[in-house]
């Protein structure tokens, strides 16, 4: 299978491929690149859809922080919308969208010098828009972010399916 999807520059580094999602359509797995840039690829045996991050994300950053890296349809090995999320000094306790919390698996964990990130597979039911709510736990205990998505809730048109997470 790696040869199929990760070639080249692309090619995972030492830790290999991380497990985001799995389901009925195919497989989601996440990688770095021996120079530090971030992979995904949806896998379904016959197709797959990858992509690369076009610069090394080595730096983890100085503050904690929770960002996206990927986000969509390609994400999910559900019918569903799929999001890899990263998290930098901090670790992700639950994520919720509204009132309903989501599963949320751990895929990876990156050491740098004296800091952490660790890299999270989130699925939502379709199509999703707004802004995640996370409780996450630091050094100095634990707090609450925001993780705004790709798409805003004032984007969406009302009737074309979108979950709206506010």
């Amino acid at each position: 299978m790696l040869s199929e999807i990760a070639k080249g520059d692309d090619a995972p580094d030492r830790a290999g491929l991380s497990l985001v999602s799995v389901g009925a359509k195919g497989t989601v797995f996440f990688w770095m690149t021996t120079d530090a840039r971030y992979c995904s690829v949806f896998y379904a045996g016959t197709a797959s859809a990858s992509s690369c991050s076009t610069k090394p994300d080595d730096v983890i950053r100085p503050a904690p922080a929770l960002n996206r890296l990927h986000e969509g349809d390609v994400y999910s090995a559900r019918s569903a919308y799929g999001l890899i999320i990263a998290a930098d000094r901090e670790t992700v306790r639950s994520l919720s969208c509204g009132d309903e919390r989501l599963v949320v698996r751990r895929v990876r964990v990156i050491e740098a010098g004296d800091a952490t990130r660790t890299i999270y597979g989130v699925e939502l039911d379709g199509r999703t828009a707004g802004i995640l709510r996370a409780e996450v736990m630091r050094a100095d205990g634990r707090h609450t972010e925001t993780l705004p998505l790709g798409i805003t809730a004032d984007e969406v048109t009302a009737g074309h399916g979108w979950q709206v997470c506010t």
